[in-house]
């Protein structure tokens, strides 16, 4: 198989119209997999809202527009990220997990669909997306060279634009379980508006045994947009996200920025929408980022030894904690405290697999709250929040009930993991309810990013519980040279 005029193209969404934008058609591998596609979650603020509207009873596009005051095309976007994790059906209708969704507050994990995931043909990565729905294709009007001219839209409201098709090199390769999950759960964290590689929320080897692989994979190209846009740390261009799932699309943009010093045509095509001075701009900031990045692992085995580099997940978790730190933006201070929390949903889950919990058996109301409380204060807490004695009868899934899930353990094992973390920490339950409530902030909420006090206090947390949880000995103080 290889690329050429009649390789499909793929437009998953729309260019941005409110930025100056150059398309561009990025060569992919599509792989058929069956895979998970969902975790257990809550929603974030706009797919609750567009959710509870609709079992409410809206059942036009343009009412919910204008209930909420968003934008009509960014409500047929929260609304096609619900279709697609079957909470709702064309016609704002909920289904059976979406009415329950509604009720309780809470997404499960969705059985095994068949999904497509995209590789990347030069260096043989996985994109961190993927696609539920047959991909709609582009319509091709001519063919110039590397240049094309697609048609965007519908009939009477449709466009025409000069899109540069982009080389590719490399014949495609079955990806691993591993890289698939990942892409699942990327995507995942992408439509919530949450930025970061993604952490496994289970058992990985078990999750793996549910990836299975169809057919061999097809050649196509992906619409993907270089728009301009400063996002605070020197860059001068980005790439609009071509799933729609987020505004942050560094990832495509560094994809870009790899293949411009060898190519003459796409540096041109960049240069008329910014100018070179503001590509080179650009360029510079990706690397003083990218030493930054350096600087930040490098910090991150200093504190905890070369054992952090077996667990390369809870690794760039960290580093990307020092990263923003050093970075120090309002949005790099929220990324911060999601990436604390994500090093316990790293961890937790095998450690509760490992060590399962046996919860009481009686139903006697609040005869299992007040035993969850005795076995937190046996193993040294010095209190348990209200928060969480409301829901330690049955946990839920999630680093809070995996949290709950894990004090039960620890109560039966005085060797458990969790057990000596509470000795060193005794306020470690209430650490992270607070560490919970700064990330519920910084994901949904329209409080100010976490003060620097606060921040130090969760890097330290999430440091302690990879040296506790994690079994690490190596590394120094987590006083670190940068400063708390």
């Amino acid at each position: 198989m290889s690329f050429d005029r009649e390789t499909p193209v793929f437009q998953l969404a729309f260019p941005p119209l409110r930025q100056r934008y150059r398309p561009v058609l990025l060569p992919v591998w599509v792989h058929q997999v069956t895979a998970p596609t969902g975790y257990s979650r809550t929603l974030d603020v706009f797919q609750t809202v567009v959710l509870r509207l609709c079992a409410a009873g809206v059942r036009d596009i343009g009412d919910l527009s204008q209930l909420i005051g968003l934008d009509t095309a960014l409500c047929r976007t929260v609304m096609a990220r619900l279709v697609e994790g079957q909470l709702m059906e064309p016609g704002l209708k909920l289904t059976e997990a979406g009415r329950r969704t509604v009720a309780e507050g809470e997404v499960a994990e969705t059985e095994p669909r068949l999904v497509r995931v995209f590789q990347d043909p030069t260096t043989g990565s996985l994109l961190p997306r993927i696609l539920i729905s047959d991909p709609v294709r582009a319509d091709l009007r001519a063919h110039r060279g590397r240049w094309v001219t697609i048609q965007f839209g519908t009939a009477g409201a449709s466009r025409e634009v000069s899109a540069l098709t982009l080389r590719a090199s490399g014949s495609s390769m079955r990806p691993s379980e591993r890289d698939v999950l990942a892409a699942c759960r990327s995507h995942d964290l992408a439509t919530r508006g949450i930025r970061g590689a993604s952490r496994a929320q289970d058992n990985t080897a078990v999750a793996a045994r549910r990836i299975g692989f169809h057919s061999t994979a097809n050649p196509a190209y992906l619409v993907c947009c270089v728009v301009e846009g400063h996002d605070g740390s020197g860059r001068m261009w980005t790439v609009a996200d071509p799933f729609a799932a987020t505004d942050d699309g560094r990832f495509f943009a560094d994809l870009l920025a790899a293949r411009t010093e060898g190519d003459e045509q796409l540096c041109r095509l960049i240069d008329e929408l910014m100018g070179k001075s503001r590509r080179d701009r650009t360029a510079a900031a990706r690397s003083v980022d990218r030493e930054l990045a350096q600087d930040a692992r490098v910090e991150v085995v200093r504190i905890l030894g070369e054992g952090i580099r077996d667990h390369p997940e809870v690794f760039t978790h960290l580093a990307d904690i020092e990263l923003s730190l050093v970075k120090d933006t309002a949005r790099e201070r929220e990324h911060a405290v999601r990436n604390a929390i994500r090093v316990f949903e790293c961890i937790l889950p095998g450690l509760n697999e490992k060590f399962p919990a046996r919860l009481p058996t009686s139903t006697v109301p609040g005869v299992r709250q007040r035993s969850f409380v005795l076995i937190a204060q046996r193993l040294g807490a010095t209190s348990v929040p209200p928060e969480m004695r409301r829901h330690c009868a049955g946990p839920k899934n999630g680093v809070f009930g995996d949290v709950i899930k894990a004090v039960w353990a620890a109560g039966e094992n005085q060797q458990h993991p969790f057990a000596t973390f509470i000795r060193q920490r005794p306020t470690l339950l209430d650490d992270l309810d607070r560490s919970r409530i700064l990330r519920n902030n910084a994901t949904h909420g329209p409080t100010d990013a976490p003060a620097s006090d606060e921040l130090a206090h969760m890097r330290t947390l999430a440091y302690e519980a990879a040296r506790h949880l994690l079994n690490l000995s190596g590394g120094r103080s987590t006083a670190s040279t940068r400063g708390n």
